[in-house]
């Protein structure tokens, strides 16, 4: 009987043979899955099976050439699979980042945010608004209740801006290799958004100090309620993620969310 990962990987074998005509489902290797997909690895290629939005294709295309994000290039698409060039590296997430990542992200970042002219203009026509207000995060939110009431007690003012960002800029999406930032994945939750959620899972995942280094050196708009945002917003993605690593097993998660509590809660 086949299970559903057979589909999968058999999805995924024949979108991958519309790059590389000899893959089967038995040269795929399983790389990792989120909520509403699955990786599987052939040779330098990477498939991603499940959904994912219309537009991803197209920005990852613009991110790259148009502003030297590493990003993967998409070889192939078709409904439901999107093959795409491997990027060398390993996830950050759990790791210690290495020097030069807060200027260099920074730098990428100041790039996204401010965008302008005919290049806003084309983010825009690809990517849907995110207008939720910060309260909205705190919707179906769990955790500790002393964590929560912190959470619940300082929901900060809505930004006045909506820029291109990322939305989900964790370190499991970020690939180094040595000092270097190889990539930076998953780009299926963009949006013209709070600029302020891009550092807040930064803060989240590498701490204030790291954070400190990537503000000095940002160039993207900040206002008033920024620094109060970007707290509020990680506070909830490390609950968000204790919640996820207790419901799925995936300790790294777990142990993440744990860290960042001491650096994000009082006490």
């Amino acid at each position: 009987m086949e299970s559903p990962q057979d589909g999968l990987r058999e999805r995924a074998a024949a979108a991958v043979r519309r790059v590389e005509p000899g893959a089967t489902a038995r040269s795929l290797d399983v790389l990792g899955s989120g909520l509403d997909h699955t990786a599987f690895r052939h040779g330098d290629l990477v498939v991603r099976v499940g959904a994912f939005p219309a537009w991803e294709p197209a920005l990852l295309v613009l991110l790259r050439e148009r502003l030297g994000w590493p990003a993967p290039v998409p070889r192939h698409v078709e409904d439901g699979a999107m093959v795409l060039d491997l990027l060398p590296g390993e996830p950050l997430l759990g790791r210690r980042p290495p020097a030069g990542l807060a200027a260099g992200l920074a730098a990428l970042l100041t790039d996204l945010h401010a965008a302008d002219g005919g290049l806003l203009e084309e983010f825009e026509a690809l990517l849907p608004d995110d207008d939720a207000e910060p309260g909205e995060w705190l919707d179906g939110l769990d955790g500790p209740a002393d964590l929560l009431a912190v959470v619940r007690r300082d929901v900060p003012p809505a930004a006045p801006v909506r820029v291109p960002v990322h939305n989900d800029l964790g370190a499991e999406h970020l690939l180094v290799e040595g000092d270097r930032l190889t990539g930076v994945l998953d780009w299926s939750d963009a949006a013209l958004a709070d600029p302020a959620v891009d550092v807040s899972r930064l803060l989240r995942d590498l701490g204030p100090g790291f954070v400190a280094g990537l503000m000095a050196r940002y160039r993207g708009p900040v206002d008033p309620g920024f620094d109060d945002r970007v707290l509020f917003y990680a506070r909830c993605a490390a609950l968000e993620d204790l919640a996820f690593g207790a419901e799925t097993g995936r300790r790294e998660y777990v142990e993440n969310a744990v860290r960042a509590v001491g650096w994000l809660f009082p006490g």
